[in-house]
């Protein structure tokens, strides 16, 4: 019992730490224009954050439709950004479109009692796109051949952060149907482990649009 309390109180602790990049924001909007790229998902990750801690921890909201409409914002925040910060427009609309597709037909197939591996075609998307937009950007910098290190660009952060998390997340999620068929692993060790990725995700947030705010006061 002690355990699974323990747990919820990190859950509301990551989700607190999910509001932060926006009050950051919020105190000083003069950032960087790779950080107001990001935005969309700085705005979204702080509702969600609120909506666990008031709609779920607290009220006991069911958190079934509220993933669904959550996962199909995410992946359009996360292509916002890209979409602005690259090049490859055409690329980028075709995984858009594709997950669009994707979604609508799986939304059709859904069953509110069951979950696991019917999202795997939205997961294998949302992975693929990050990786690949991950990668052009690298390709971008690498040819404009600019005598600016990786760790003083603010949108290395926020792609690296996003590539790790998205690539942990779904390896996580191919583990979740074995995780929960044998009885012994402890599905509360593969929720933490989710839920660290997010803290990381969230502390990243906090420290990018901080340093943003810091970059252009100096």
């Amino acid at each position: 019992m002690l355990q699974y309390i323990e747990n919820f109180a990190f859950v509301d602790f990551v989700c607190l730490l999910g509001i932060i990049p926006l009050i950051v924001y919020l105190f000083n909007r003069n950032v960087t224009i790779e950080t107001r790229y990001l935005l969309p998902l700085i705005f979204l990750t702080a509702f969600a954050s609120l909506y666990e801690i008031v709609g779920t921890s607290i009220f006991q909201l069911r958190t079934k439709y509220w993933f669904r409409a959550y996962i199909f914002l995410e992946f359009y925040t996360v292509l916002y950004f890209y979409y602005k910060l690259l090049n490859f427009k055409k690329i980028l609309l075709g995984f858009g479109i594709i997950y669009l597709v994707a979604y609508i037909y799986l939304l059709f197939q859904w069953n509110t009692d069951k979950r696991g591996l019917n999202d795997l075609p939205l997961n294998i998307i949302v992975t693929l796109t990050v990786i690949c937009s991950s990668f052009f950007w690298f390709i971008e910098v690498f040819k404009k051949l600019e005598d600016v290190p990786l760790y003083r660009r603010i949108e290395f952060y926020y792609i690296s952060v996003l590539l790790i998390y998205f690539c942990a997340t779904f390896l996580m999620f191919l583990m979740t149907d074995y995780i929960i068929n044998n009885d012994s692993l402890e599905l509360l060790y593969y929720w933490d482990i989710i839920v660290i990725f997010n803290a990381l995700l969230r502390l990243t947030l906090i420290f990018t649009v901080w340093k943003a705010r810091v970059k252009l006061e100096h």
